[in-house]
């Protein structure tokens, strides 16, 4: 069961890197694509006409993005008053309701989204010619990656072990991971 645990805490940290290296790369984009279009309007010249655009379609793959990133470091905006007063049983019973709330409003979430992708891949942008349900591929990822950080926290939640964003306890005679 260890080995097993250890093996998807090793996996699922990994998705959760890259996905802040997408994040990174996306914002930096976003960051150079801002600063081309000031300069060109600083210096009088007409800016790009794709660089809304672009910024615009950015800006929700980043919010997409983020939502499984902070789903994994439990960075989601959470009431926990009445938790907090909870004995461990009832706290361990309404945590797992919230999980499997989440589980089935993601579940829905991606199965809408590839309805609208497929619709979506006829259409394309404005001024890039890129097809729309490259943007809408932000929802599905979103989803896919939030369901499989909940399913895993339900995991751990019912194996009584840390969290995903918890360091690990040192297993006998050993030092944490």
């Amino acid at each position: 069961m260890r080995t097993f645990t250890n093996r998807l805490r090793v996996t699922l940290k990994a998705i959760w890197k890259v996905l802040c290296v997408l994040l990174v790369l996306l914002v930096a984009t976003m960051t150079v694509v801002m600063f081309m279009q000031i300069a060109m309007r600083t210096m009088g010249m007409q800016s790009f006409k794709w660089s809304e655009e672009v910024l615009r379609y950015l800006y929700i793959w980043v919010v997409f993005l983020g939502v499984p990133v902070a789903v994994y470091s439990n960075d989601l905006t959470r009431f926990d008053l009445i938790q907090s007063k909870l004995s461990p049983l009832a706290n361990k019973i309404l945590e797992t309701l919230i999980l499997l709330i989440m589980l089935v409003i993601l579940f829905f979430m991606a199965q809408g989204s590839f309805t609208l992708i497929r619709i979506q891949m006829r259409q394309t942008m404005t001024s890039l010619n890129v097809p729309m349900g490259i943007v809408y591929l932000s929802i599905p990822i979103c989803a896919l990656a939030s369901i499989l950080f909940f399913v895993a926290k339900l995991f751990l939640l019912w194996t009584g072990q840390p969290d995903l964003d918890e360091p690990q306890q040192p297993a006998e005679g050993g030092s944490p991971k």
